[in-house]
């Protein structure tokens, strides 16, 4: 394990990068280059090396914000940074030129005109919400010409909305579980917590922050996520160095890549030198041999309401638009009332209506909760050793449509990660796409360190009547195939790898890693090894157990101990006599059992891990590890 790095080092290393690091060098030019050029002007005013200021960089940004384009907002953060902190830095017209661009910004939806950006997912709503506060703030007496109101007016309908917000995410989490999107929220959040006028909000928001990185500490392997996630992107699940967490990990506990492109989160955390309570770094550090986590976020449509949460309420739309459930039958009334009649949103909703009303027309049932986007109730379960670690998302949804929810995976250190699929196309860009989330979601448990994956496409989806495992030969240190099994030894930890139907891998494909890296995605070509273990049919099971040296001994007796060994039965109802787990059954409609006891994977509660224990939902959480506590 790496050690920490201090803000100075880190911010340093970043500046470092646009010299060597050509992932950085990219991301300059686009909208990411006002977060460099705001790490320049902190080093700056720390007395540090620092480099001249280059406007370039900053313009991305500016153009960005002024066309309205989507994640527009996703810049305002490093702006505010700077407008509160380095104008004495920077030239007189380009402080002129901020101002004018954030006055002019559209806040939110009810604004007049027609609406192209994305405002309402989870990460989106408090972005917009915390730069209107803060904006607003700067300004209170300008007129910001987007609605006719001052900066007084957006002060407080910012502050009113983020507010909401945080009640939701205090009540629930987050939807958007286990995603690079921390991030985006955390850099939302960030601004307030130093400048808002709020200070009771902006304790509140700390916590916010805190439980993310609580959640950060807990369901990472070697800084980085393991496998579940609400919204995955092929070029995190193949580059793991890509993700926004890894420079936050390295920050905060030594662990994850710091050379990927430019992290706005860990840039932002580290100029506002931000501290994280030492009993959440102590879990992230947790050397111990067994680390096993529950965990329980989000909120089924039909159970909201009893958590206080009406979806008849106009007021809580936002709620539902941040779990992505749009056209839920509680719901889609007020969805309608959201965006102007020419809106591309409505036709989804329309198209929806129209479907609820002729099948009650005809008498026939129909699914009230159809949203392949939803990010509905989500029971986590984490298996974590110091060689490996492999979390899912029990019985998510099973045999609904899907979008990029990563149901489970196996991760034993940096590009050597295991997880299945049933993919939605044969690219790797689309949503879903041939590895990252799922045209049809799975029925998925895992017991310790044990995954059971049930897939059931139906018949009268036609095409990709498939499924199969991401599996990249070439990140391990070993690969065995035996008896219908795929052994994989990466250092000190191994996986097993099975499935009910025969499969066999496909052919390394260039697309695969042009999506993954924007610039030099050659070498990592050439060297590809398959990387796709695929099986026809439309239902399947997979299996993935796990092992170590310290757990198994050699590699060779843990491959001994799958010899005979086959899944019996079918997808409605099987049987695996796990060689370290005992009997263990599943199906379809079937619960999971294991060594004839059955075996619960929902309703968990909100934390229970040796860390936390709290009820769903919680009031409070109590973080304790190694003699430190933290109370959020």
């Amino acid at each position: 394990m790496s050690q920490a790095m201090t803000s100075n080092e880190y911010l340093s290393h970043v500046l470092t990068g646009i010299e060597t690091n050509p992932h950085i060098r990219a991301g300059a030019k686009t909208m990411k280059g006002v977060y460099l050029e705001a790490t320049k002007l902190e080093l700056h005013r720390r007395g540090l090396p620092s480099g001249s200021f280059e406007y370039e960089y900053l313009k991305p940004q500016l153009d960005r914000i002024r066309a309205r384009e989507d994640c527009a907002e996703f810049g305002i953060p490093a702006m505010v940074r700077m407008l509160k902190e380095y104008r004495d830095l920077l030239p007189a017209e380009v402080v002129t030129e901020m101002e004018e661009t954030l006055v002019g910004f559209r806040y939110w939806l009810d604004e007049p005109g027609e609406i192209n950006a994305c405002y309402f997912t989870e990460n989106h709503q408090p972005l917009y919400h915390s730069a209107e506060y803060l904006v607003g703030a700067m300004f209170p007496d300008r007129i910001f010409p987007s609605n006719g109101k001052d900066g007084r007016w957006h002060m407080e309908h910012g502050r009113r909305c983020l507010e909401r917000w945080t009640g939701w995410r205090e009540t629930f989490g987050f939807s958007e579980w286990l995603t690079n999107y921390y991030a985006e929220d955390i850099i939302a959040l960030l601004g307030v917590i130093a400048y808002g006028e709020d200070r009771a909000l902006a304790n509140r928001l700390r916590a916010v922050v805190d439980t993310m990185m609580f959640d950060i500490a807990v369901n990472t392997f070697r800084g980085h996520w393991i496998g579940s996630a609400a919204r995955v992107y092929a070029l995190y699940l193949v580059e793991p160095s890509n993700e926004a967490i890894g420079p936050i990990s390295r920050l905060y506990w030594g662990e994850g890549s710091i050379d990927g492109g430019i992290a706005d989160c860990a840039i932002m955390m580290a100029i506002y030198d931000y501290e994280v309570p030492e009993a959440i770094v102590k879990a992230a550090r947790d050397p111990s041999k067994v680390i096993i986590g529950k965990e329980r976020m989000s909120v089924n449509t039909k159970d909201a309401k009893l958590y206080g949460v009406d979806p008849a309420d106009f007021e809580n739309i936002m709620f539902f638009w941040g779990l992505q459930v749009y056209d839920a039958v509680d719901v889609i009334e007020n969805s309608s009332k959201v965006m102007i009649p020419s809106n591309w949103m409505n036709e989804r909703i329309n198209a929806y209506k129209e479907k609820f009303k002729l099948h009650r027309m005809a008498g026939l049932p129909f699914d009230e909760d159809p949203d392949f986007t939803a990010m509905t109730q989500v029971d986590l379960y984490t298996y974590k050793t110091p060689d490996y670690a492999v979390n899912c998302a029990q019985d998510f949804r099973k045999g609904k449509m899907g979008y990029q929810q990563h149901i489970w995976g196996a991760n034993l250190g940096g590009r050597a990660k295991v997880f299945t699929n049933h993919p939605g196309s044969m690219e790797y860009w689309d949503r879903p796409n041939m590895i990252a989330g799922n045209s049809f979601m799975p029925r998925a448990a895992q017991h310790e360190n044990v995954v059971l994956c049930i897939y059931r496409v139906p018949a009268d989806h036609i095409r990709m009547l498939e499924t199969h495992a991401y599996f990249p030969q070439h990140e391990f240190d070993e690969i065995v195939e035996k008896d219908g099994w795929v052994f994989g030894r990466k250092d000190n930890g191994y996986i097993a790898l099975g499935s009910l139907m025969p499969a066999h891998w496909k052919p390394v494909e260039a697309a695969m890693y042009q999506a993954a890296y924007r610039v030099g995605w050659e070498p990592h070509f050439k060297r590809a090894k398959p990387s796709i273990y695929h099986a026809n049919g439309h239902a399947n099971v997979w299996v993935a157990e796990l092992g170590s040296k310290a757990q198994n001994g050699s590699f060779e007796a843990f491959i001994a101990g799958f010899e005979g060994l086959a899944v019996e039965g079918d997808t409605f109802g099987f049987a695996y006599n796990s060689p370290s787990q005992g009997k263990m059954t599943f199906g379809w409609d079937a619960p999971l059992t294991v060594k004839g006891e059955e075996v619960s994977i929902v309703d968990y509660p909100r934390y229970d891990n040796p860390y936390c224990q709290a009820a769903f939902p919680a009031d409070k959480l109590v973080i304790r590890c190694d003699g430190r506590e933290a109370v959020l």
